[in-house]
């Protein structure tokens, strides 16, 4: 696909039902065609109760999905004399983007669907650097609106739905078995009764398979938006650390702003409790957020990207010691003198007693517990599990699991 050096203007679908302009100048500048209070809006703090919404930069329910990390560079080496803005970064993602908002070039026709490929194909598939970046260089145009560092591509395996269902997560040297170690997380999680995409372990266990949780069974496109871009947050184009900013109390009130079930407050609960459980320090604002088909239809995605991230070690500084990550990607409660130190029982107890109105709380943390166990039981019968790894996450589980036992009186 071959991209205009400048583009000042795309056409944006709002699913199957709805639409507009987005516009670039000095400003951004987004335009509903329709006058109707009646259409979907094109995000949550963006309704149709006004035509016409500014800012100096992207709104965040588009910023929410432009490609990061090992994703953007490979558009920056698949362009290398184009400028890669915003704007132009939108036009790549096309109609393929997670939610269901669509951009197009005005007079430019869209890539060509990619043909789909099997999920036995891709499960069969032997991982190699090389093969991924087949993969990658197949998928590219149809596959670039997913955010996030690790790599991975989006990819279509249903002919009858040609937009992209699947995210394809591959293997990473920095972060060796991090597809298995995330298949753990979230088989505990499932087991646990925490609500997860479809998901499968490649038959080498290099590569993680992701269902889209924002597409029904019939194709149709379901509105989803991170915490941060609820909160009205940008993180990529400015320091990415600010999705590493606030707490998940603060989340919580995000939740209750916008008048979500009070089951779904519980099912933050669980997922901030397995988060703590299984020692995933990189559960930031990004990696929670909401589905919807309108304002009054708003619930809470399933759980997605949860890691076991203390296994892994990096080096502070050029040549300095490898340091293990010891605390989570926010604070649990907000307010002065609170820390990210992963929280004693009672903190999370409470926590789930009094921000996230759980009336037995202890009771989903041996739940947690449980589902641990048998994940662990279980992963050390399943040949795709890197036997490293494993007794990696198994020391630092057990210590998890330690959350649902009875406290000490």
């Amino acid at each position: 696909m071959l991209l205009p050096e400048k583009i000042r203007l795309l056409n944006v679908a709002i699913g199957s039902a709805g639409g507009g302009q987005l516009l670039h100048q000095s400003r951004f500048e987004f335009r509903y065609l329709d006058a109707s209070l009646s259409q979907p809006a094109v995000g949550l703090l963006m309704p149709p109760l006004k035509l016409t919404y500014e800012d100096s930069a992207l709104f965040p329910v588009m910023d929410q999905n432009l490609p990061e990390g090992d994703l953007f560079m490979r558009l920056r080496q698949m362009f290398p004399k184009q400028p890669l803005t915003a704007m132009h970064l939108l036009a790549l993602a096309g109609a393929n983007g997670i939610g269901r908002l669509g951009f197009s070039i005005p007079g430019v026709a869209p890539a060509p669907h990619a043909p789909a490929i099997t999920r036995a194909q891709l499960l069969s598939t032997a991982f190699t650097p090389e093969v991924f970046d087949e993969l990658v260089r197949a998928y590219l145009s149809t596959g670039a609106g997913v955010a996030g560092m690790q790599p991975k591509i989006m990819v279509p395996v249903r002919a009858t739905i040609p937009i992209p269902t699947v995210i394809v997560k591959a293997a990473s040297v920095a972060y060796p078995g991090l597809a298995a170690n995330e298949f753990l997380c979230l088989k505990a999680a499932s087991a646990a009764g925490i609500q997860t995409p479809g998901f499968d372990l490649s038959d080498d266990g290099q590569m993680l398979l992701v269902d889209r949780f924002d597409i029904d069974a019939d194709g149709e496109r379901i509105g989803f938006e991170d915490v941060a871009s609820i909160m009205g947050l940008r993180v990529r184009d400015t320091l990415s650390d600010r999705k590493y900013h606030g707490s998940y109390e603060r989340i919580a009130e995000a939740l209750k702003m916008l008048r979500l079930p009070e089951a779904d407050l519980q099912r933050f609960f669980e997922q901030v409790a397995f988060t703590v459980m299984v020692s995933n320090g990189d559960g930031h604002l990004k990696n929670f957020g909401v589905l919807y088909g309108d304002a009054n239809d708003v619930r809470l995605a399933p759980m997605f990207d949860v890691v076991t991230t203390r296994i892994y070690r990096y080096a502070r500084l050029q040549g300095g010691a490898d340091l293990e990550d010891q605390t989570l990607a926010l604070k649990l409660f907000a307010g002065k003198g609170q820390t990210r130190t992963y929280p004693l029982t009672e903190e999370l107890l409470r926590f789930g007693r009094d921000v996230c109105r759980v009336a037995a709380p202890q009771s989903v943390l041996v739940r947690i517990a449980d589902a641990m166990s048998d994940t662990l039981a279980q992963a050390r019968q399943d040949d795709r599990i890197p036997p490293n790894m494993l007794a990696d996450m198994a020391r630092l589980w057990d210590s998890g699991m330690a959350y649902g036992r009875p406290m000490q009186s």
